[in-house]
């Protein structure tokens, strides 16, 4: 009984979708077909002129809300430092003796650390053995060798800049040598 009525229901969904069978037409004499008229050939007429993009440009300057002023009428001059700043003139700067106090390596002291703290350094010196085994310093005590001098290079670079430089100036020869043809480097 359930089968015959799902039956029942579906066929009746399917037609409730499908045209009816028996459909009718409008029963009667048809009209006489109409003649149509012979039409002079339309004048090529050019199209309007353009007036350009629309704009509310006009009427956004002339509105107005009653009393209310937008302040359009009155002169802004404008502040471009904020006023807390100091405003005073710079300083006057003497930049020789400025240059004349910067350190350069020929008016500079060198410290050399021994790696120990204040309080190992303070007992070294009250007490000879107070490190043993592998924590004992292997320094020998020679004293600052005076053969070796520090070399003044070009440009007061010292020698590792000095390399760099040399390095780079080097490389864009090559560089340029490999991109005009004259070098390769197979």
């Amino acid at each position: 009984m359930k089968t015959a009525a799902v039956l029942a229901l579906f066929l009746a969904s399917a037609a409730a979708f499908n045209a009816p069978q028996f459909a009718t037409r409008a029963v009667g004499k048809k009209a006489p077909a109409k003649k149509a008229a012979k039409k002079a050939a339309p004048v090529a007429k050019a199209p309007p002129e353009s007036k350009g993009y629309p704009s509310f440009a006009a009427a956004a300057q002339s509105f107005s809300l009653g009393s209310i002023s937008g302040g359009g009428d009155r002169k802004i001059d404008p502040v471009f430092l904020h006023p807390t700043v100091n405003t005073a003139p710079a300083p006057d700067f003497d930049y020789k003796e400025a240059a004349k106090a910067r350190k350069t390596p020929a008016n500079s002291d060198f410290v050399y650390d021994d790696g120990l703290t204040d309080l190992e350094r303070k007992q070294r010196g009250s007490l000879p053995a107070f490190l043993t085994g592998s924590a004992k310093p292997n320094k020998v005590n020679a004293g600052t060798r005076s053969d070796i001098i520090e070399q003044d290079l070009p440009f007061g670079l010292d020698g590792d800049r000095f390399q760099l430089l040399f390095i780079t100036v080097f490389g864009i020869f090559t560089l340029v040598g490999c991109l005009s043809g004259s070098i390769s480097l197979d």
